[in-house]
């Protein structure tokens, strides 16, 4: 059997994740795919358009053989522990031979170099790296010129041939998915996996275009279902280009509600009002400055949304406000954070959808996974340690965090079953 494993957050899916399956699959000869998929809430510290059930029908209706959760911990975090976070259960799973995604590049080889070399961290790149620091430069440019700096050292050069212009350079680790692909890359050296990484040229449009199109962004689905959330029959005109025939009947079916950041601004103002006394730095990426900042400006808490942009500026994206307020939202703490990655990334295989020919698949992951499976969630009490079942618990408590504002109702996750499609 020939596996490929996909990291994704399908939010929502679209003819690009479409186009990702079936070529890694053509590719790779691989007859099987194992999607790990963030749960309620995603990397851009964010809710998921729609429930991760909703989701993980849509992959398996749409080329996927198995989706399994990846741990709200990992699925709100940098691109690093996003990253990290995910291989590790792969890997783990011992099941999978290609670690597949899109980037931007297209090019394994100089993912590969770039990756390799901040896995290492070389002399030549630690002294420029911290030259430029001193000088005041912010850390993107420069560990660029860092990077540069071993690009062209002689007994690199030696060692490798291929070479990377300054332009190159700057266009691959700026772009996000080659970013993505990067972390992807520096956790299986990580990990000494023997799973093979493997990328294909992202096609369609920008992740920031708001236009839609065959192969459109994700962004440019979700605005155009909350610009036009109240008419179901014209979404469907509007979207039938950009997304699967089945995907987007499941995404726009009754039973499906959609969800945005905004949804949780009563919730979150709570939160931070609750916390402001003893500030906020020992959630996940709050420095002192930035807990100082969310307690200076809460008097003008409106919502969710316009609070990040009160507190972004030239040096805080909009993003990483948005992913610490999801934390604070969540509880997802530094010192946690810390455990689970001191633990090789804690995990455990929790299912939330599967094809009924993928038998022969959970066959063999069950034979050689080093992690515990979970067909049913009563059964992790007695699968699963004391940190796995802590952060099992973590993310059961996000979705039902999740399930506050989704507009379909409450789901008891225990009751629910993976979908078998």
């Amino acid at each position: 059997m020939n596996t490929i494993g996909i990291i994704a957050e399908f939010n929502p899916f679209h003819n690009g994740h479409l186009h990702l399956i079936n070529e890694c699959k053509r590719l790779t000869g691989a007859d099987k795919c194992i999607v790990i998929m963030s749960g309620d809430f995603v990397q851009r510290g964010a809710p998921a358009l729609t429930d991760k059930f909703t989701r993980a029908k849509t992959a398996i209706s749409c080329g996927a053989d198995l989706v399994l959760e990846l741990p709200v911990y990992y699925a709100t975090g940098s691109a690093e522990y996003f990253a990290r976070g995910a291989v590790s259960i792969l890997d783990k799973l011992g099941a999978v031979d290609y670690l597949c995604f899109g980037s931007e590049c297209g090019d394994i080889d100089a993912v590969s170099i770039i990756a390799g070399i901040l896995s290492a961290e070389p002399r030549i790149y630690k002294e420029a790296l911290s030259k430029e620091l001193k000088k005041g430069s912010s850390f993107a440019s420069a560990r660029e010129k860092a990077l540069l700096s071993v690009l062209e050292d002689e007994s690199f050069t030696k060692k490798n041939p291929i070479k990377l212009s300054t332009t190159k350079l700057k266009e691959i680790i700026s772009s996000p998915n080659n970013i993505l692909a990067i972390e992807y890359v520096r956790a299986l050296k990580l990990f000494k996996s023997k799973i093979k990484p493997f990328t294909i040229k992202r096609e369609g449009d920008d992740y920031k275009s708001e236009a839609l199109s065959q192969i459109p962004s994700a962004m440019a689905i979700r605005n155009t279902i909350f610009n036009d959330i109240s008419n179901k029959k014209e979404l469907k005109k509007m979207l039938k280009a950009s997304i699967p025939k089945e995907a987007l009947e499941l995404l726009l079916s009754k039973e499906t509600g959609f969800v945005s950041s905004n949804d949780f601004s009563d919730i979150m103002r709570y939160k931070l009002l609750q916390n402001a006394d003893k500030g906020f730095e020992e959630y996940v990426d709050v420095t002192e400055d930035i807990s100082n900042k969310i307690i200076k400006n809460l008097d003008e808490y409106v919502d969710f949304e316009s609070f990040c942009m009160k507190i972004k500026s030239k040096d805080i994206t909009y993003s990483r406000i948005s992913r610490i307020l999801i934390h604070i939202l969540l509880d997802i703490k530094k010192d946690a954070m810390n455990e689970y990655a001191g633990d090789s990334y804690t995990g455990y295989v929790r299912i939330l959808g599967q094809k009924a020919s993928a038998k022969d698949l959970l066959s063999e992951i069950n034979k050689k996974t080093k992690l515990p499976v979970l067909n049913r969630l009563k059964d992790a009490p007695h699968k699963l340690n004391t940190l796995q079942m802590r952060l099992f618990e973590e993310s059961l408590n996000a979705g039902r965090i999740y399930n506050i504002v989704n507009k379909q109702g409450y789901k008891n996750e225990y009751r629910l079953k993976p979908v078998i499609m």
